[in-house]
């Protein structure tokens, strides 16, 4: 560095000057953390439009061309699951479905990607790309964005027929006030159609924005998550509690709150802490430490606990469904995402306060008949559930926008 920065300065510089070429030229060189973040938001935002048209002239609504955008995704992703579960159906039913992953991190090839999709997720033999700084030269009938970052070069990709956004929650909710929720509340605005995960979605993307959306339930595995054997015995004071603490709107924190107030009442309960490893912690009631567990463990966790709680400050969880399919209580909070998913006689409503948290669970562990009548409601209302009858509905919806666009001319 030293003998660089003295080739390039001219001699007639003194001594003094020369220093400070020195001491400051790698100051200038280096990007302060703001810069670094704006070239960091570029990456994901930052898009030249393709150019061309879409190929409608070999369009086939029987075998449309559907490509996926994602984000990188590593083993245990539940956003990544539930895309990866509709696209395999997709791909079941007939289409051509295609991947490509935006800005990878995890994965240095397509095929590295589609290994892990198979061992990992859902049955799938389609192509996975990678693509980073460039807009894609990709075409076809459906384009699907799965997050607010991909939307920014699904906007840009002018070869499909129709694109669309694959909503499974209301990202906006997840960043404070500020740059990224600004960028990400836009995506909202852009011409897609809104593949909804629940009603809550669906209203929320058609009444406030304008979009054209439909809703599609979450689902379950039922080979996976039931009754089991009639010989299972149930916990009289277990608790298992979804403790994802490193996602906020899970709002754990206000679960421990309520634990506590729980213990100062003298109630009898043991707690199974699972979704996320907590380490050693220093509370006064025994606990169990599951962290993450895998399908076959959480069905027999839901088998054989009392209660099972489970927030989320935005849309509903899927776990929900899933403890409910073995027979399991369920708490969660009482706010529109909730209640315009779930009737009042299948999950109890739980203010969202530590006091409202710790009425509930009370309720629930005191009387066995209130568990037994949530138990019943919540089984009837998961039993015509399931992952290929939410595909079909997204399947339909794909089907009648791109004709809908061919029909009435592509923009």
């Amino acid at each position: 560095m030293d003998h660089y920065a003295k080739e390039m300065v001219p001699v007639s510089l003194s001594a003094a000057a020369r220093r400070l070429v020195r001491v400051f030229r790698p100051t200038i060189q280096k990007k302060t953390q703001v810069e670094r973040q704006v070239d960091h938001l570029k990456t994901f935002v930052t898009y030249e439009p393709s150019g061309g048209r879409p190929p409608v002239e070999n369009m086939n609504l029987c075998a449309l061309r559907i490509t996926w955008i994602i984000p990188d995704f590593t083993p245990g992703a539940g956003g990544h699951m539930t895309i990866f579960r509709i696209a395999s159906y997709l791909e079941r039913f007939g289409h051509d479905v295609r991947f490509l992953i935006q800005n990878p991190s995890v994965h240095k090839t397509g095929g590295a990607a589609l290994e892990t999709i198979n061992k990992h997720f859902q049955p799938f033999s389609g192509s996975v790309e990678l693509f980073s700084g460039v807009t894609p030269h990709a075409e076809g009938d459906a384009l699907i964005a799965t997050d607010r970052f991909t939307c920014y070069p699904a906007r840009a990709m002018e070869r499909f027929t129709r694109k669309f956004y694959f909503v499974q929650d209301y990202e906006s909710a997840f960043y404070p006030a500020g740059t990224e929720a600004l960028l990400t509340e836009a995506t909202y605005h852009f011409d897609f159609d809104c593949l909804c995960a629940g009603d809550w979605l669906h209203k929320r993307m058609s009444g406030q924005f304008g979009r054209w959306s439909m809703s599609w339930p979450l689902a379950f595995d039922g080979s996976v998550y039931n009754l089991g054997s009639p010989t299972n015995k149930r916990h009289h004071n277990r608790i298992a509690l979804y403790a994802r603490y490193v996602t906020p709107r899970r709002a754990v924190e206000l679960a421990f709150m309520a634990l506590d107030i729980l213990k100062k009442r003298n109630v009898d309960f043991e707690v199974d802490f699972f979704g996320w490893e907590l380490g050693n912690l220093s509370v006064d009631f025994p606990y169990r430490d599951l962290g993450i567990l895998k399908a076959e463990e959480l069905a027999q966790l839901y088998r054989e606990a009392t209660i099972g709680v489970v927030f989320s400050a935005t849309n509903h969880s899927l776990v929900n469904k899933e403890m409910m399919a073995c027979g399991l209580p369920v708490i969660d909070f009482d706010l529109e995402t909730v209640r315009s998913i779930f009737p009042d006689n299948t999950i109890a409503f739980a203010e969202p306060t530590p006091e409202g948290i710790a009425d509930q669970i009370e309720r629930l562990l005191k009387k066995p008949e209130e568990r037994d009548r949530l138990r019943g409601g919540g089984l009837a209302f998961v039993k015509n559930l399931s992952w290929e009858k939410s595909a079909r509905l997204v399947e339909a919806a794909i089907q009648q926008r791109v004709d809908h666009a061919v029909k009435h001319g592509v923009k």
